[in-house]
């Protein structure tokens, strides 16, 4: 069942995040909500209530954690449970089949370029979830609330047009400088017109590819329906 801090709808708390999962899963159900930034509005009520309405005899217009409500909205068939859990454990090829489409191939080519360079590269995230981005922007260790890593299909699954990548032997130690890793990244990256974190100069992200410029962040964010 997919965590909320707090109840969503008429009368609730709705906390941003947690707006923005039940109108993800709503949208995956085919319900139209307008994209609104986590607002819990009036198109959000109605759906609640409509899907309510298919199991309840008297539905509420609001998902409390841990509700029957909730319980239906994620039922196990959902296709973001295939996406759920720490993604930065996942498997590597589940890494890639988070990325864009058009991404993932450039993506596939880089790698196969820095393994025939000698190293061991590793994607530590394609993509992530907004908890797990609002994290990170707590601690300090991203800028932003909304990233390239957090973009999404309508239907809630992944479609990261950003990721992080390693060399498995040295993560982010003065090793891989040392080695020339994030040098032989930055050249790989832009050999497939991929923009590479390490020329920012207000937050270096040297692991750090994405498929746009930052220019574009608003918009993907739009198309994610956050």
């Amino acid at each position: 069942m997919i965590h909320l801090v707090d109840t969503v709808g008429v009368g609730g708390k709705n906390h941003n995040l947690d707006v923005v999962r039940i109108q993800t899963l709503l949208r995956s159900k085919g319900y139209r909500i307008a994209i609104g930034a986590g607002v819990c509005g009036d198109d959000t009520v109605k759906a609640i209530i409509t899907f309510q309405s298919s199991f309840l005899p008297k539905p509420t217009g609001i998902i409390e954690p841990y509700s029957l409500s909730l319980q239906k909205l994620t039922d196990n068939s959902h296709a973001m449970y295939e996406w759920s859990g720490d993604s930065c454990k996942w498997p590597q090829d589940k890494k890639l089949s988070s990325l864009n489409c058009e991404f993932k191939s450039k993506v596939v080519i880089l790698l196969s370029r820095l393994e025939s360079m000698g190293y061991l590269p590793h994607i530590f995230y394609g993509w992530r979830s907004i908890a797990t981005q609002m994290t990170l922007y707590s601690s300090g260790r991203s800028k932003v609330k909304f990233s390239f890593h957090n973009a999404q299909r309508l239907d809630g699954t992944p479609n990261s047009y950003a990721a992080d990548i390693i060399d498995s032997r040295f993560g982010w130690t003065q090793q891989a400088e040392t080695a020339g890793f994030w040098s032989s990244l930055d050249s790989s990256a832009k050999a497939q017109g991929l923009v590479w974190g390490g020329d920012w100069s207000t937050f270096r992200d040297v692991a750090h590819v994405q498929l746009l410029p930052n220019s574009k962040l608003y918009i993907i964010k739009q198309e994610s329906g956050l």
